[in-house]
C-alpha cells in the first residue's frame, strides 16, 4: 500500500513539518495553564485561551456560561458540503500526585526510555495536548491550501472530568445548531507504547456513586471519632463498609448483585470475528499492557481472545478507593464514626444505568445495610457507532495509509458521554489521530514529540478522506484501504 499523500494534500504535509517547531511551542504554552475541573483553577482563562484559538482560525468563537464551567463553542465555515463538529475538553484532573520529575504545569521536553523526546505536564495526553495539536494543524490547512475541505463545528467542554455535568443541557439549548454536523470528531492520540493506534465503535456507560457508612441505631459512634480501644463496646462503621462492599462481589470478583446485569447484549457477530482475528493475528496482545501497567495476572487466568472479549463485552464494578478513620504517618488508635467508599460501575449495551443503581440499593437493602448510604455523583449510558460509517472508514484508512495496522475495538472500556451525539444529535462520531501519551490522571503524564507531529498529519488526511467519502467523491477501495483491518 503506497503511502504518498494525494497531490492536494502534499503541500500541507509539507508546511506542517516545516512550521513544527512552532508548532510544538505552542501546545507547551497549552499546558503551561492549569485547568483544573474540581478546583476552577484556570477555567476561565483557558476558555477563552480555545475560544481565541477559533478566532485565530478566522471563525467564530463564544464561552458559554453554565451553572459550571464554561463551554467554548463556535464555528468555522469553509464553503464546504459537509460539517464536523469538533468535540473537546480543556479541563483537567490535579497534578497533586507524588514524585513527578518536573513541574507538572511546566510542559518540559525529556527523553523517555524506549519514547524518545516527550512533552512530560498534566494534560499532555488528556487532553490538551491533542486539542492544542488539532488547532495547529488547521491552522497549517488553511495557510497551505486556503481552506478545510470540511466546514467545523466546536462544542469544547471544560467538565469532562466531572462527568460533562452541564454538557446535555448545552447542547439541548444549542440542539439547532450542532445538528448541522454531519459527523462528530473528538481528536485524541491512539496509539500505545508500541506504536499501535486503536479505534473505538463506542464507549462503555458510566455509574459512579459513594457508599457511606456512618454511626447510627444499627451501632458505631455518631458524632466523632473515638478511642480505639472502645472497639471492645462499639461497632465500627469501617467494618460495616467493608461487609457492604463485600457483599457486591465474591472472591474472584465476580458481580453477586440480582438484576445488575439486565439488558446485557453479546457482541455483535461481526465485531466478535474481527476482534478474533485480531487476536489470532497477533495485532491485539495484552503483553505490553501487563509490562507498562505492571500486572502479572488477568483475573481468571484469562489470556488471549476471551480476555479482549471481556474487556469489550463485560460491565465493572470498581472500588476506586476507600477512606475512614486515621490513615497517616504512625500509631493512631481510633474507632471512626464514619468511612466512605468511591465506586465505579462501567455498563455494556444495553444495560440502563438508572436500572442498576436501583439493583444495587436493593441489593445492599436486602442484605441488611439499608444504612449505607448511597450517593449517585455521575451517571451516563453506553454509545455505540457503526464501523461502516464514513468518520470511521475514514480513520481506519489514515491509520493504514500511514503505514499503522489499526487495532479495532468494540467499545472503549472507558466511558465519555458520546451518547449525546448517537441519541441527541444523531449524528455519528470517532475518536482518533495518531500520537502517544499515557499516563494520564498519574505522575509524569505525557505525550512522545514524534507523536504530535504524526498527529497533526493524520487530522489532514482524515479531513481529506472523510470529505471524500461523505460526499461519495470516493469509495473504500478507491481509496485503497482494507475496510476491517487484517485480513
Amino acid at each position: 500500500m503506497s503511502h504518498e499523500a494525494p497531490e492536494t494534500l502534499r503541500p500541507v504535509i509539507r508546511r506542517i513539518r516545516d512550521a513544527f517547531d512552532e508548532d510544538l511551542e505552542r501546545v507547551r504554552g497549552f499546558l503551561r495553564t492549569p485547568s483544573i475541573s474540581y478546583t476552577g483553577e484556570g477555567i476561565q482563562e483557558t476558555a477563552e485561551q480555545v475560544a481565541g484559538f477559533i478566532r485565530e482560525l478566522g471563525g467564530e468563537a463564544r464561552v458559554v456560561p453554565t451553572e459550571g464551567h464554561p463551554i467554548v463553542s463556535g464555528r468555522l465555515d469553509q464553503g464546504a458540503p459537509k460539517s464536523v463538529l469538533v468535540y473537546g475538553m480543556y479541563d483537567v484532573m490535579p497534578a497533586d500526585e507524588p514524585n513527578w520529575s518536573s513541574d507538572p504545569w511546566g510542559a518540559e521536553i525529556r527523553d523517555l526510555p524506549k519514547l524518545g523526546r516527550s512533552i512530560i505536564g498534566r494534560g499532555a495526553v488528556n487532553t490538551k495536548g491533542p486539542l492544542a495539536a488539532f488547532f495547529r494543524a488547521v491552522a497549517r490547512y488553511q495557510e497551505a491550501a486556503g481552506r478545510l475541505p470540511v466546514n467545523l463545528l466546536f462544542a469544547i467542554e471544560g467538565e469532562e472530568e466531572m462527568g460533562s455535568r452541564h454538557f446535555v443541557p448545552f447542547v439541548e439549548d444549542h440542539l439547532e445548531e450542532l445538528k448541522e454536523a454531519d459527523a462528530v470528531l473528538f481528536p485524541f492520540f491512539s496509539e500505545d507504547e508500541e506504536g499501535v493506534p486503536s479505534l473505538t465503535l463506542g464507549t462503555k456507560g458510566i455509574l459512579y456513586f459513594e457508599l457511606e457508612a456512618r454511626g447510627g441505631d444499627w451501632g458505631g459512634p455518631t458524632e466523632r471519632g473515638i478511642h480505639g480501644s472502645y472497639n471492645a463496646w462499639v461497632a465500627n462503621p469501617a467494618w460495616r463498609l467493608v461487609k457492604a462492599l463485600g457483599t457486591l462481589v465474591d472472591a474472584d470478583e465476580k458481580i453477586l448483585v440480582d438484576g445488575f446485569f439486565e439488558g446485557q447484549e453479546p457482541l455483535p457477530p461481526r465485531e466478535l470475528e474481527v476482534l478474533r482475528r485480531q487476536v489470532e493475528s497477533g495485532l491485539l496482545d495484552e503483553r505490553p499492557f501487563m509490562e507498562f501497567d505492571h500486572v502479572r495476572r488477568f483475573k481468571g487466568g484469562l489470556r488471549g481472545f476471551e480476555l479482549w472479549k471481556r474487556l469489550f463485552s463485560q460491565p465493572q464494578l470498581n472500588i476506586d478507593g476507600i477512606v475512614g478513620g486515621y490513615v497517616g504517618e504512625g500509631t493512631k488508635t481510633l474507632l471512626p464514626h464514619r468511612a466512605l467508599a468511591k465506586v465505579d460501575v462501567r455498563t455494556v449495551p444495553r444495560m440502563d444505568p438508572t436500572r442498576v443503581v436501583e439493583a444495587i440499593r436493593h441489593h445492599l437493602d436486602r442484605h441488611g445495610f439499608a444504612d449505607v448510604e448511597m450517593r449517585v455523583l455521575n451517571k451516563y449510558p453506553w454509545s455505540k457507532v457503526s464501523l461502516d460509517e464514513h468518520a470511521v472508514q475514514a480513520m481506519l484508512g489514515t491509520y493504514q495509509v500511514m503505514g499503522r495496522t489499526p487495532q479495532i475495538w468494540p467499545l472503549n472500556p472507558g466511558s465519555a458521554p458520546y451518547y449525546v451525539f448517537e441519541r441527541i444529535l444523531g449524528v455519528p462520531y470517532v475518536t482518533g489521530g495518531l500520537g502517544h501519551g499515557s499516563r494520564q490522571h498519574s505522575t509524569d503524564e505525557y505525550c512522545t514529540v514524534a507523536g504530535v507531529l504524526d498527529f497533526e498529519i493524520s487530522l489532514v488526511r482524515w479531513f481529506h478522506a472523510y470529505a471524500a467519502l461523505a460526499e461519495g467523491r470516493a469509495t473504500v477501495e478507491e481509496l485503497g484501504w482494507r475496510e476491517e483491518g487484517p485480513a
